[in-house]
């Protein structure tokens, strides 16, 4: 067997006796002899402390040595003899005897500084002998418990301090490093993956992020690193063993799961969010507009300025789920360093809504405005740009667009026709003159009605009233009487005769392809205009009304002048069609005979079968707009306009009773028959009804207010007139009314 550190034979018993003897001698706890002769010791050289260096050129405190300086247990060299010298033996034999106190040569030695030392250091030792025991024994103990620890340590751990192999952290193989290698390794990785990386979870083509920072994930490295070195250290020896031998064989992943810290709820309401109480997770289709709004009206308009973006995110199917399977997903794939979670059981519910791209187109779009005129100042007033977006482009790309794709469409400016009053009023939009009669008064109504429309403007979408623009005919604006209806009768009323103004106004207004708001027709065929092509006007009511319907001013120019009633439509034309108007008799209604009677002598003096006046024929027409092509003048529609009810007006004859009969006295005269007394036969001419000559229609001037004359029961003979349904647009013959009734009209 090897010789270990206590391998010396031991001392026999007397000599420990010895030993512990002069301890307590040296500590006081037992009195000195004046002298003993040394103990010889075993040879303790191998005995001395491990700890003691071997050589060092500091001096080291010397052992606890006897009173002649020696170490205790070391035997005193022997002295040289001399010839004058004495040997004492003690009792034994072997020395002086100690009682006789030392001899001349001891006392004699000279000083020794280490032996000094050792005496300053026993007197320290001796009076405070507790305290220096205490220590050393501490001392003593501490430096046995980390000989020991070392010692089983180093025979414990079969691995040297460091992970077993094949180990994984966070994909990082920390097998065969230390724990501080490892703990820098993974926090160099994690730092970048738990503390910046999303997590992801895919729901068959429909993703859901859950970013770090809502998630706070964060590692405790140290902890983790702890478990990975564990691994192989712990359980019983056979369950260290497998895992030795395991780890040859298959790595070993540690779990993250339980050293994360996690915001579990956050992840936890943001599924069931996603789930929805359907667990669905359909979006809808989004839009709006991306950058500053411009400035469109012209007098700010930029050109250079960049135009918004209409911006549509599109939706995404329903997706139902299970959120809390889908949770416990996420957690395992946090503990495995995995930022991807494929969910597989999903449900897929419905697509989002279709998008109706021509809805947004209508709701973003803006209308290019053309330049106007203040119709008080007449000035022309700017106009401004449009704004929409290509259509027919956007829906090619919304129609290939996948689900959650982003759509980005320019959107573009509109410019209008008119910025400023240039082009305003350089066509005549439709035009009409009527021939008017020789009546002075009536004369001076058209002209003041034909002032008073004179030169006024209608913008865009603004409406024109004949009553409100004239006002009320009064003698005080300087209208005078003359004829207009009064029943079936014509009579004298201030401002007479300003329909005429009005009906060319009307006329005027169909070939311009205006918007008509109110019309209504006479209660006679007039005679200064084609049939359906009049409008009559009352103070209060009837009024007629129209709208400019057109993107551009209009302007009405009216004049009496040479015998007619002149009205003009000026504006921007830009049809590519012009209008001629026609109409049709659908319906005629001749007239029949009244009869008054009267004694055979009257104050008249009419005779049996006078005509006391004429009859008026009625008509059902309808008035057609016909648009012809402005190239080719080619028919490209006739669209209905309205329908006018002329009324009948009977004849009137007169009926004469007979004369009475004369008494002849009786004569001788042969009998003879009286003659017969009879009205002479009266020949009544038959009445022509012809339709009006078409004239161009003048600018109406307002006339006083007419009442329509009701229509009467009429029986009479028929009189040559066009049939039903006959288009009168290319006849010549004029409707001939009753002279008070025609100048009334």
């Amino acid at each position: 067997m090897a010789q270990g550190k206590f391998s010396n034979p031991r001392p026999h018993r007397e000599e420990e006796r010895q030993i512990e003897k002069t301890f307590r001698q040296l500590t006081g706890q037992e009195p000195a002899p004046n002298r003993e002769p040394p103990v010889e010791l075993p040879d303790i050289e191998d005995e001395a402390p491990d700890f003691l260096p071997e050589s060092s050129d500091v001096p080291s405190a010397p052992p606890a040595s006897d009173e002649n300086g020696l170490p205790f247990g070391q035997p005193l060299p022997p002295s040289p003899p001399t010839a004058d010298s004495t040997t004492f033996q003690g009792p034994d034999g072997n020395g002086p005897d100690p009682e006789d106190g030392p001899s001349e040569d001891e006392s004699e030695l000279p000083d020794n500084p280490v032996m000094q030392w050792l005496n300053t250091a026993i007197d320290f030792c001796t009076q405070y002998k507790k305290y220096v025991l205490a220590g050393l024994c501490g001392v003593a103990l501490l430096l046995i418990v980390g000989v020991v620890g070392i010692f089983l340590a180093s025979a414990s751990d079969p691995y040297d301090g460091k992970i077993l192999d094949n180990v994984y952290l966070a994909d990082i193989p920390v097998g065969g490093m230390t724990k501080e290698q490892a703990v820098s390794s993974v926090k160099t990785i994690t730092s970048q993956t738990y503390s910046a990386d999303p997590m992801v979870i895919d729901l068959s083509g429909v993703k859901i992020e859950l970013s770090a920072k809502d998630t706070e994930a964060e590692l405790n490295v140290k902890a983790a690193v702890e478990a990975a070195y564990a691994y192989g250290r712990t359980g019983s020896a056979e369950e260290r063993e497998q895992a030795y031998a395991a780890s040859k064989l298959q790595p070993y992943v540690i779990d993250l799961l339980d050293y994360l810290k996690l915001d579990e709820t956050y992840i936890r309401d943001t599924l069931t969010s996603y789930a929805g109480d359907s667990g669905s997770t359909l979006t809808q289709t989004t839009y709006g507009l991306e950058g500053e709004e411009p400035e469109l009206s012209a007098d700010k308009f930029d050109e250079n300025a960049p135009a918004q973006t209409l911006v549509i995110l599109m939706g995404t199917p329903g997706i139902g789920f299970d959120p809390e399977a889908v949770y416990n997903q996420v957690l395992e794939a946090y503990g495995q360093h995995q930022f991807l979670v494929t969910v597989e059981t999903v449900d897929e519910v419905t697509e989002p809504d279709p998008i109706n791209l021509e809805s947004i187109y209508k709701e973003f779009y803006i209308a290019p405005v053309n330049a106007t005129l203040d119709p008080e100042t007449q000035e022309a007033v700017p106009g401004s740009y449009g704004y929409e977006f290509d259509l027919e482009k956007a829906q090619k790309l919304v129609d290939e667009a996948d689900f959650g794709e982003e759509i980005r469409i320019p959107m573009e400016y509109i410019e209008p026709d008119i910025l400023d009053g240039s082009a305003f009023f350089q066509d005549i939009l439709g035009e009409g003159q009527t021939k008017h009669t020789s009546n002075e008064n009536r004369n001076t109504n058209l002209r003041l009605a034909c002032q008073a429309i004179n030169g006024l403007i209608l913008n865009p979408g603004e409406t024109f009233s004949f009553n409100d623009t004239l006002g009320q005919r009064t003698t005080a604006k300087g209208y005078k009487p003359a004829p207009a209806y009064s029943g079936n009768e014509t009579v004298d009323e201030v401002g007479g005769g300003i329909c005429q103004v009005s009906s060319t106004l009307y006329y005027s207004c169909l070939l311009a392809d205006l918007d008509i708001v109110s019309r209504i027709n006479h209660g006679f065929v007039p005679t200064y205009i084609d049939y359906g092509m009049d409008a009559t006007v009352s103070w209060g009511s009837p009024d007629f009304k129209f709208r400019n319907n057109t993107s551009y001013p209009i302007k009405i120019l009216a004049e009496v002048s040479n015998g007619y009633v002149k009205v003009q439509i000026l504006g921007t034309d830009d049809r590519d069609y012009y209008v001629k108007m026609t109409y049709k008799i659908t319906a005629t209604q001749e007239p029949g005979t009244d009869y008054e009677d009267y004694a055979f002598e009257n104050d008249k003096g009419y005779k049996d079968g006078d005509v006391i006046k004429e009859g008026v024929t009625g008509y059902t027409v309808k008035t057609y707009k016909r648009k012809y092509d402005n190239q080719t003048n080619e028919l490209l529609s006739e669209d209905y306009v309205a329908t006018s009810q002329y009324k009948t007006v009977n004849k009137v004859v007169a009926r004469v009773e007979e004369p009475p009969e004369t008494t002849v006295p009786e004569t001788t005269v042969p009998e003879t028959t009286p003659p017969t007394t009879q009205p002479p036969e009266t020949t009544v001419p038959p009445t022509t009804t012809q339709p009006p000559e078409t004239t161009p229609p003048t600018q109406p001037e307002t006339t006083a207010p007419t009442e329509t004359i009701a229509p009467t029961e009429a029986t009479s003979t028929p009189t040559s007139t066009p049939s039903d349904d006959t288009d009168l647009e290319s006849l010549d013959t004029v409707n001939q009314l009753p002279e008070d009734l025609s100048e009334a009209a």
